[in-house]
């Protein structure tokens, strides 16, 4: 599985669970990103390290990776991403909901359409920060 799809998978899903009005479909996925995000064990790579176990490194990090490729900060941009996705979720639906009601589906959309596409703003804008 890749990022794109689990991106696709994970933006779906929370558009259905806002749909449907499922709230605890919606606090598991805050709770696995804020997992992901802390752990760095991504649902994506795991799979990734159990089919192909030759292109991955023990501590998780790609083999082709670079230590000198001039990243301002030691975290990854899709593991600052999970985070920043769960933040701006539990800001709409847990403790702004009458307010910031429209950033769950917002992020949800957005997801979405970078599974779709391939493309993700937000990780970009964090690679271009300085996350690696």
């Amino acid at each position: 599985m890749s990022e794109r799809a689990n991106r696709f998978i994970f933006g779906f899903s929370l558009i259905a669970f806002l749909f449907l009005e499922w709230s605890y479909g919606v606090y598991a996925i805050i709770t696995i990103l804020i997992i992901e995000g802390i752990t760095n064990f991504r649902v994506p790579r795991l799979i990734s390290k159990l089919r192909y176990s030759a292109g991955y490194a023990s501590d998780g990090i790609p083999a082709d990776f670079d230590e000198n490729d001039n990243c301002k900060f030691s975290y990854e941009a899709e593991r600052v991403l999970r985070f920043a996705v769960a933040i701006t979720i539990s800001l709409g639906f847990i403790f702004f909901e009458e307010l910031l009601w429209f950033l769950p589906w917002f992020v949800g959309l957005n997801l979405l359409l970078a599974g779709i596409t391939g493309i993700c703003p937000m990780v970009m804008l964090f690679r271009k920060v300085g996350f690696r």
